[in-house]
């Protein structure tokens, strides 16, 4: 009630102050007018600094983008060297040892031999697509542990293969020698 008899005494003191005289002829229109324009500057001004914004917005967003889709990813090689820089090691080093077997293996070809290598190539290519399948596990988080046992495993299995195709092109060098010294007696 304190409100109402507060609102009361406060018009109660303006009662005589009070402006009650009607505005002028057009008055309405004129104001309509005027908030026409003040709207119209606003919205401009509202546009023109939208326009810019937005440009710098796209370039922005652009750039960012392009620096993500555009960056070269890591080699897998790269990727197991960050997560285990021994396995990078030991596999360059198996490689090695495998690239140096099969050159020797490529030396002592002949006609009788060359299925024999020819076979342990297919098989070295499986055992390579194998490790690389291991690299790409590796990489996407599996079991470290286990992995890299596995890729260890598939470099030995890789060297066992080509030792066994030495011993193999060496037994035939041996029947072919053997029966060319019978057939020449």
């Amino acid at each position: 009630m304190k409100e109402n008899d507060t609102i009361e005494s406060l018009f109660g003191d303006l009662r005589g102050s009070l402006d009650l005289r009607e505005p002028a002829e057009g008055h309405r229109d004129r104001f309509r007018e005027r908030l026409g324009k003040q709207a119209g500057r606003s919205s401009r001004r509202r546009l023109n600094l939208w326009r810019p914004l937005s440009i710098a917005a796209t370039v922005a967003l652009l750039l960012t983008a392009s620096v993500f889709l555009l960056r070269p990813d890591a080699s897998m090689e790269e990727q197991v060297a960050s997560i285990s820089p021994e396995a990078s090691q030991t596999s360059h080093y198996f490689a090695n040892l495998v690239a140096q077997e099969v050159q020797e293996l490529e030396a002592l070809s002949s006609p009788e031999t060359r299925p024999l290598i020819d076979d342990a190539l297919r098989q070295l290519q499986q055992l390579e697509a194998d490790y690389q399948r291991l690299e790409s596990d590796l990489v996407e988080g599996g079991n470290s542990k286990m992995i890299l046992q596995a890729m260890i495993n598939n470099f030995q299995t890789r060297i066992d293969l080509l030792q066994q195709v030495m011993e193999k092109i060496e037994e035939i060098k041996q029947f072919k020698n053997e029966n060319n010294a019978t057939n020449v007696i």
